[in-house]
């Protein structure tokens, strides 16, 4: 089968030789062209023809190609190499390339929705921008901002920065409308959700689903502030204390302060008006059948 292959060969703690990822997939069938998932190269190798785009890196170059394919019709497989691997946790991860590599022709199918963030006219932080993790506001959105900043690495150390994020972040007063219902809110963050998962491995929002067409609209009471501090050092004992709606369109109405994409942090403080929506047709994704045949929703570590 063609395959267009963008690798980041920097992904995550361990080494990824590409001549060896390159042999290994080309050993099982695939005819693989090599396109560095950045720049110039990522849009040369979307205009390729090809029956599979196959991205290996972390969620950062995951998400960069997901919200860049212009088509639907070609399938996308995901070799997580990353830290978190968010994105391939919730979807159904290969435990490895070569397990990839020995299994793709019988791979089962998922749905990845793709998610579309729009501004209201005026000033505004973009016109049009494309996510499939999170769109993330206030506390969550500042600790990985201060994570890139320090240069810190890592789940651990990805925790620890949200922890003391969290325990000095100021309530922000917002608006937010779901599916046509408004409220006026009191929150220490807003974390509108397309997968469960969210920054270094926090299931976030356990009930949310890459592919039923909803967005988890996930809120923090300023009274729940101790309750989420003590459930960010271990996440892994239960649900998190905060609040989830559920939706196909999501607009927040923001006062002002950090705002992150996916897992980049925007060059934008002042208030913004955004609607978030999913787009109607979804990527689908290649993953190993035994994950369709046992979903899972993504789990902390």
């Amino acid at each position: 089968m063609k395959t267009v292959l963008f690798h980041n060969p920097s992904a995550g703690d361990e080494g990824h030789r590409q001549e060896d990822l390159l042999a290994l997939l080309r050993a099982h069938g695939l005819q693989v062209e090599l396109r560095d998932p950045k720049g110039d190269t990522l849009r040369e190798g979307f205009s390729l023809p090809a029956g599979l785009v196959l991205v290996a890196g972390g969620d950062g170059t995951v998400g960069r190609i997901a919200t860049g394919m212009p088509h639907r019709d070609i399938p996308l497989a995901v070799l997580p190499l990353g830290t978190a691997n968010n994105l391939s946790r919730a979807l159904g991860p290969w435990p490895s390339p070569r397990e990839f590599a020995e299994g793709w022709a019988e791979a089962a199918r998922t749905r990845l929705n793709v998610a579309v963030a729009e501004a209201a006219e005026g000033d505004k932080p973009f016109a049009r921008r494309r996510f499939v993790e999170a769109m993330g506001f206030g506390a969550f959105a500042h600790a990985v901002e201060h994570a890139d900043r320090t240069g810190k690495e890592g789940v651990e150390a990805g925790r620890a920065a949200f922890r003391r994020t969290l325990a000095e972040a100021s309530p922000r007063k917002v608006r937010l409308t779901v599916d046509g219902e408004e409220r006026n809110e009191e929150t220490l963050l807003v974390e509108v959700m397309n997968i469960p998962l969210f920054g270094p491995n926090l299931v976030l929002a356990p009930g949310a689903d890459p592919g039923d067409g909803l967005l988890d609209v996930v809120t923090l009471p300023p009274a729940r502030r101790a309750l989420m501090l003590e459930w960010l050092d271990n996440p892994g004992a239960g649900p998190p204390p905060v609040e989830i709606r559920q939706g196909a369109a999501v607009t927040i109405d923001w006062p002002g302060g950090h705002i992150r994409l996916d897992d980049t942090p925007l060059d934008w403080s002042g208030p913004a008006k955004l609607h978030l929506r999913l787009e109607p047709e979804p990527l689908h994704v290649l993953i190993p059948p035994a994950c369709l045949a046992a979903p899972k929703k993504g789990s902390a570590r």
